[in-house]
C-alpha cells in the first residue's frame, strides 16, 4: 500500500508538472494558435504526418522483435507488433510506475516462465538503440549544418554536448560488442556473488554475451532504429509544414527532434508531457536565421502528440480482444512495482 500511495503521489506531482508548463506553453503561443482559426491548414501535409507517426511506431515494434528474437525468446512479429502497441498506449494512460516499457516486458515474461531478465534486458536494449541512434543522427546534422559554430552560445554548448555524448555512448557500446571477453565467466561469476542484485546483473550480462554473438540481427535491429529515426523526425517537419507557421528547414530539425526527444525521456512528466513541448519552443527559437513566431514550436509539438494519440487507440483494439489477460498481467506489473 506504501508503494501504491507512492507511486500515485509521484504521478500527481509529475501531472501538475506538465500541466504547469503546457499551461505556460499555451499562453505564450495564444497568437499562434488565433492563426489556426484564420488561416487554412495543409491537410495532405498533416495526413501524411498521420502516416509517418504510424510508420514510427510501426518501425519501433519491429526493433523490439528482432532484439527479442536475437535472445531465442520465441514470439511471433504479429504478437510483437500488437504487444507494442499496447504498451504504446499505456505510455499515454497508464499511471505511475506501470509505463508501456515496464508492462511490455512483464507481459512478454508473463508468457516465457523464468526468462523474466531477458524480457527487461529486451526493453533496455531497445532503448539504448534508440538513445544511439538519435544521438547519431543529431551529431550528423550538427556537422552537416554547422551548427556548432553557430553565434549562439546556448547552441554551441547543446551541440557539443550532444557531440561528446554520441561519441562516449558509441565509444561504450563498441567496447561491450567488440571486446567481449571483459565479460568472461570470471567476471560474471564475481557479479553474481553480488548481494541483492547479483544473480540479476549475471543475467543482463550474460544477455549482452548473446547480442554480442548476434550481430546481424543488431544490425537489422540499428536499420529499423534509423528508419524510424528519419520518420519520427519527418513527421515534425510534416506537422510544421501543414500549419500556418514559418517553421525551420528538416535538416534543422534533424538537430531538434532528436534533442526534444530527449530531453521528453527524462522522468519528470508522463510520457515527456510539457517537457518535450517546451524544449521544442526554445530549439525552435536557436535556429540560425529563424523567423519563427512565439509558439510555433509549441504548436508543432502539440500536433505531433495528436498523431501519437491516434496511432495509441490501435492499442485499443488488442486490449479488447486480450482483456483478461491484460488485466492479469497489469495486476502482477503493479505487484512488481510495488516490490520494487
Amino acid at each position: 500500500m506504501h508503494h501504491h500511495v507512492r507511486r500515485t503521489v509521484t504521478f500527481v506531482i509529475k501531472l501538475a508538472l506538465a500541466a504547469a508548463i503546457l499551461v505556460w506553453l499555451v499562453v505564450q503561443a495564444r497568437d499562434g494558435f488565433a492563426k489556426l482559426a484564420e488561416r487554412t491548414l495543409s491537410w495532405p501535409f498533416l495526413g501524411a504526418a498521420l502516416a509517418c507517426s504510424l510508420a514510427t511506431a510501426t518501425l519501433s515494434f519491429v526493433r523490439w522483435h528482432i532484439l527479442i528474437r536475437a535472445l531465442g525468446i520465441e514470439i511471433r512479429l504479429n504478437e510483437s507488433l500488437r504487444l507494442g502497441a499496447l504498451g504504446f498506449a499505456l505510455n499515454f494512460v497508464s499511471p505511475g510506475s506501470i509505463g508501456g516499457d515496464f508492462f511490455k516486458a512483464v507481459f512478454l515474461a508473463h508468457g516465457q516462465p523464468g526468462r523474466r531478465t531477458e524480457a527487461v534486458a529486451t526493453v533496455i536494449a531497445d532503448r539504448i538503440l534508440g538513445l544511439l541512434t538519435m544521438l547519431a543522427i543529431a551529431s550528423c546534422g550538427i556537422v552537416a549544418t554547422g551548427l556548432n559554430h553557430a553565434e549562439s552560445i546556448s547552441l554551441q554548448v547543446l551541440c557539443r554536448t550532444i557531440l561528446i555524448s554520441a561519441i562516449v555512448g558509441w565509444s561504450v557500446f563498441g567496447v561491450l560488442i567488440v571486446f567481449g571477453g571483459m565479460f568472461g565467466n570470471r567476471v560474471i561469476g564475481r557479479v553474481a556473488r553480488l548481494p541483492v542484485v547479483g544473480h540479476t546483473l549475471q543475467r543482463l550480462l550474460g544477455t549482452v554475451r548473446v547480442y554480442r554473438g548476434r550481430k546481424p540481427m543488431l544490425l537489422a535491429a540499428f536499420v529499423a532504429s534509423a528508419m524510424m529515426a528519419a520518420c519520427f523526425i519527418t513527421t515534425f517537419w510534416l506537422v510544421a509544414r501543414g500549419l500556418p507557421i514559418h517553421a525551420p528547414s528538416w535538416s534543422e530539425h534533424v538537430v531538434i527532434v532528436p534533442v526534444a526527444g530527449l530531453v521528453g525521456a527524462l522522468p519528470l512528466t508522463p510520457s515527456g508531457l510539457g517537457t518535450m513541448e517546451f524544449a521544442v519552443e526554445e530549439l525552435y527559437k536557436l535556429m540560425p536565421d529563424a523567423t519563427v513566431s512565439p509558439g510555433d514550436g509549441t504548436l508543432v509539438a502539440l500536433g505531433r502528440r495528436v498523431t501519437d494519440i491516434v496511432v495509441a487507440l490501435a492499442g485499443l483494439a488488442f486490449y479488447l480482444t486480450h482483456r483478461r489477460e491484460v488485466e492479469e498481467v497489469f495486476a502482477e506489473a503493479e505487484e512488481c512495482a510495488d516490490v520494487e
